[in-house]
């Protein structure tokens, strides 16, 4: 359960990474730091040492599972540090379902992108816009795609979950 500031920061942190990932396919570092940074203090504040280490517990499990997607290229360096950020906030067990949840999104809109592929829906798939580069419709690789869209997804059934 996450308590109302918990929550507030958390939808804050989620909104804002939505935001400029899917403008410019990038999450700053000056928001992942700064809600790092505000986790740990918040939860430093409220339980003393053992918030701090809650914190830096919850952004390792945040951004630990992510590392090997990033060196793969699955994934860009600004998600594995928002993960971190959200840790620091939601602590280790809210940041793994997150992932878990986001990487389930994530899935749908993948097979999404492969259904635009086949023979038969191709042409209708290149009509819809794709802002970020090459277009998933065409063959061969190379399709960018804001993580943080499957991330939203992800957070707000992680919310569901917590307050059903």
């Amino acid at each position: 359960m996450m308590d109302a500031w918990v929550a507030g920061a958390a939808a804050l942190l989620t909104a804002a990474g939505l935001w400029t990932d899917v403008r410019a396919l990038i999450i700053p570092n000056a928001l992942t730091v700064t809600f790092a940074i505000s986790g740990f203090a918040y939860h430093t504040a409220i339980a003393g040492w053992q918030g701090m280490m809650a914190a830096a517990i919850g952004a390792l499990a945040g951004m630990l599972p992510l590392v090997p997607l990033y060196m793969l290229g699955g994934l860009g360096g600004g998600d594995v540090k928002w993960f971190g950020a959200f840790g620091c906030w939601a602590g280790a067990e809210l940041a793994l379902r997150l992932m878990l949840y986001s990487m389930a999104a994530a899935g749908v809109f993948a097979a999404f992108l492969l259904f635009l592929r086949m023979p038969g829906l191709r042409r209708w798939g290149r009509k819809l816009p794709w802002p970020w580069g090459r277009h998933p419709a065409l063959p061969g690789r190379g399709a960018a795609f804001p993580f943080m869209l499957a991330v939203a997804p992800g957070f707000l059934w992680l919310c569901a979950s917590l307050y059903p």
